[in-house]
């Protein structure tokens, strides 16, 4: 009877349609198919029936990794793509219902995956791609309520605490990986971008538009500090420290850099 049980059934199932090859050339799968799965009222065989769902396992996984992936699928070409996704599949079989979440270890993956561990564009493409999916899925936040500020007292402000917008992704590339992105997505990449590092800041924008832009590393390391929830004032200090031998004047390009941020979304709130 153990072969018949729910459980040997569901897993001689969901091991059947992750296979790589057809259910019906392989005698012992079909074998066991023939026993197991009952006929269908199109009296199609037991094999033939698994079959359709072993196609459309790798077809829509496979589909769904490289709409979530385009510009790691550009960096590797798109048979290399495919045999990493394949790989990660079986390593990963998806857990959930949402093809949102199917690619979340990716990029771990793809760090421990030889030889595209060792390619830092390939590396930075699935980190950046996975950046947008994860902005893309946020939850929402109403925006900021300039108005209630504008009346807070001065020395109210080193105490604040800055919310950013779930959305907002912070990734620190080694190449300009995001313009790399552009390029692919209009059909225009030509060429690997040159290694610089890049601090790039992904949102999703209150027109519900995902964007990409480069920031200073200041104020990459401040955002940082805010997501941790550090205090404004002490966020300002641990980031002046950090680059005290630069002779950058934070304090005048804290205001510009707040401007900014609420104007394309990323505060959702501060708490004074």
């Amino acid at each position: 009877m153990g072969d018949h049980t729910l459980e040997a059934i569901q897993s001689f199932v969901a091991d059947a349609i992750r296979g790589d090859v057809d259910v019906a050339s392989r005698p012992d799968l079909a074998a066991r198919a023939s026993r197991l799965v009952a006929l269908g009222a199109g009296r199609l065989d037991a094999p033939a029936r698994l079959e359709i769902y072993r196609e459309q396992f790798w077809l829509r996984h496979l589909s769904n990794l490289g709409d979530d992936f385009p510009t790691l699928a550009w960096v590797v070409g798109g048979a290399a793509f495919r045999e990493i996704a394949v790989a990660y599949l079986r390593s990963h079989p998806p857990r959930t219902w949402d093809l949102q979440r199917l690619g979340a270890a990716l990029p771990d993956f793809l760090a421990q995956l030889a030889p595209w561990s060792a390619d830092s564009l390939a590396l930075d493409a699935v980190r950046l791609d996975w950046a947008f999916m994860e902005a893309f899925d946020a939850p929402d936040a109403g925006p900021l309520d300039v108005q209630a500020l504008a009346g807070a007292p001065e020395d109210a402000w080193p105490a604040a605490r800055v919310d950013l917008h779930p959305a907002v992704r912070r990734v620190l590339l080694r190449h300009p990986t995001h313009e790399l992105r552009e390029a692919v997505k209009r059909g225009e990449a030509r060429d690997r971008p040159l290694a610089t590092a890049t601090p790039v800041v992904v949102w999703r924008d209150p027109r519900c538009v995902l964007r990409a832009t480069a920031v200073e590393p200041m104020a990459f390391e401040l955002l940082g500090e805010l997501a941790c929830g550090t205090a404004l004032g002490a966020a300002c200090e641990a980031v002046a420290s950090a680059h005290a031998n630069e002779g950058a004047d934070l304090g005048a390009l804290v205001g510009p850099w707040f401007q900014r941020w609420t104007a394309e979304g990323w505060v959702s709130g501060v708490r004074l």
